[in-house]
């Protein structure tokens, strides 16, 4: 019995074999084993069936993401969106004002082709209380070739005013509606390069108001003007840069007390100036920018 239980099991016997054999099998050729393969082949055929279902069950049992469904991560998803989304509509919005001030300067190259001028655009970033001044304040200056007297415009072709002064980095710029603005000479276009001069100042309530030069012998003046024409610049004060910017639009015409016969008219800007929040500066490049430009 006792020699029985100390003979070694016939599985001990076969264990040093297998470790040879694995030993032997690790060294030969791929080639020599090529056979083996079919076994392989063989078990993912019996295996592949299942195979699918049970990395399913895993799935649910422990998701990829776990806490997908909790109510804090929904909401962050959400937030996420929604701040992508406002960027797109930042981003669309800011074309189209690139768009439209490329269109704006083309108006304003097109209408004064022979001077030679830069356009710059600025951004309001303040104003003085003052209602007579009604100066605002501008991010460009002598940095960006700024100076006084530089012509000042608003969408495209509408006449905001001049520079007043020119700092470093910032301008305070006079809008041609403000009460100190002074007096300025206009056309009421009737027809297509025809006007009738006139010399319009500031009403202080945002308009221009002033007489329509007339001929005594003729009752044209009263006849022709009428509300909604242009009125542009035509003054020798001003630069060439800024000759037939639009002053506005006629408002309304009514005799003069002492004179039946000369209209006075109010004019309107074609927006509020003191209200503007850019402006497109035509900074003088020193070639006929002089005064007294008018054609």
């Amino acid at each position: 019995m006792s020699r029985r239980a100390h003979q070694p099991a016939s599985h001990d016997r076969w264990l040093p074999a297998a470790v040879a054999l694995l030993l032997i099998v690790s060294f030969m050729p791929a080639r020599v084993l090529a056979p083996a393969r079919w076994f392989g082949e063989l078990q993912n055929m019996l295996v592949a069936p299942v195979a699918q279902p049970m990395r399913m069950v895993g799935g649910v049992l422990s998701p990829a993401r776990p806490g997908a469904d909790d109510p804090a991560v929904i909401a962050q998803l959400r937030l996420e969106v929604e701040h992508y989304k406002t960027l797109y509509e930042q981003m669309r919005e800011r074309k189209d004002d690139l768009l439209r001030q490329m269109e704006q300067m083309q108006l304003m190259v097109s209408l004064n082709p022979s001077v030679s001028t830069r356009l710059l655009y600025a951004p309001v970033i303040g104003g003085t209380s003052d209602p007579a001044g009604a100066l605002l304040e501008i991010r460009a200056g002598r940095a960006q070739g700024v100076n006084q007297n530089d012509v000042v415009a608003v969408e495209g072709v509408q006449l905001f005013g001049r520079v007043k002064s020119a700092g470093a980095r910032t301008s305070w710029i006079l809008p041609t509606t403000a009460k100190n603005s002074g007096r300025v000479r206009g056309k009421v276009m009737i027809a297509d390069g025809q006007g009738l001069e006139c010399a319009l100042s500031p009403a202080g309530d945002g308009t221009l108001t002033g007489d329509v030069a007339y001929d005594s012998g003729e009752q044209a003046s009263n006849s022709v003007i009428q509300p909604g024409q242009v009125v542009r610049l035509f003054d020798a004060e001003w630069p060439a840069s800024a000759q037939m910017l639009v002053l506005g639009t006629v408002e309304s015409v009514q005799p003069a007390p002492d004179s039946p016969l000369r209209p006075v008219i109010v004019v309107r800007p074609g927006v509020a100036l003191e209200r503007v929040t850019e402006v497109i500066v035509r900074v003088s490049s020193g070639e006929g920018e002089s005064a007294g430009g008018a054609p």
